[in-house]
């Protein structure tokens, strides 16, 4: 059996739209559709939230049962890194739980479309592979790809790409992909000994759905546009 420790991180201050994390869709909140979603994959041994926000807690209290803990204020700031959130939050439940986890599994609460197949997925290949990692990935069209695009250097035009003056066509550039906020997997001792959230064994899923990671008021409209279409 494998044990897995949901986390889903909902900071609160957020700026490029503010309160995102519990702005709702249908009438609920991104944190609690994260938390509907998790709990109807039934993968999980527990899942909390991660938050600086008592407010936010409100959201999820009948939908989690081990989320009154607030995170440190230190690791609810801008630069605060996933990495150390994940951390502090599997060594603080590995405690206060008194239990032992093989995974921890982190669902970002403005990726709104994931779907508890898409989790069952995650799980089925980390379970099946035994990855130190694995994230959900969505295909970028080619027209995007890093060596097409241009960077602004004051009033000079460049290259972002070291090769970007070798492009030759759309046709000879390889897939690239973008992570999509839906789920990251980790190993809970690859965490531990790396202490990097990509080691070196780390898998993926491919999302060929329509997801939205939620930044801006845009991105909000249309992840409600889509969530409503796929009711």
């Amino acid at each position: 059996m494998i044990n897995i420790l949901c986390i889903i991180p909902a900071r609160s201050g957020s700026q490029g739209l503010k309160d995102k994390n519990i702005k709702k869709i249908k009438g609920k909140s991104l944190i609690e559709i994260a938390c509907i979603v998790a709990n109807k994959s039934k993968i999980f041994e527990d899942i909390v939230v991660s938050t600086d926000s008592l407010n936010y807690l409100k959201h999820v209290k009948k939908l989690v049962s081990n989320s009154e803990y607030l995170r440190p204020k230190k690791l609810a700031r801008k630069n605060t890194t996933d990495l150390e959130v994940i951390q502090y939050e599997m060594k603080r439940y590995s405690k206060i739980l008194k239990k032992k986890y093989d995974f921890v599994c982190v669902l970002q609460p403005t990726s709104p479309l994931r779907t508890s197949k898409h989790l069952i997925q995650c799980f089925n290949k980390v379970k099946k592979n035994n990855y130190d990692a694995l994230w959900t990935v969505s295909q970028i069209d080619r027209k995007f790809n890093s060596i097409k695009q241009l960077v602004l250097d004051d009033d000079i035009l460049k290259y972002h790409h070291p090769n970007g003056s070798q492009f030759t066509s759309r046709q000879n550039l390889e897939d690239t992909y973008i992570r999509n906020g839906v789920a990251y997997f980790y190993s809970f001792d690859a965490i531990y000994k790396y202490k990097k959230i990509l080691p070196k064994k780390s898998g993926y899923l491919i999302i060929k759905d329509r997801i939205v990671n939620i930044d801006t008021k845009e991105d909000f409209n249309l992840a409600k546009k889509y969530f409503k279409e796929q009711l």
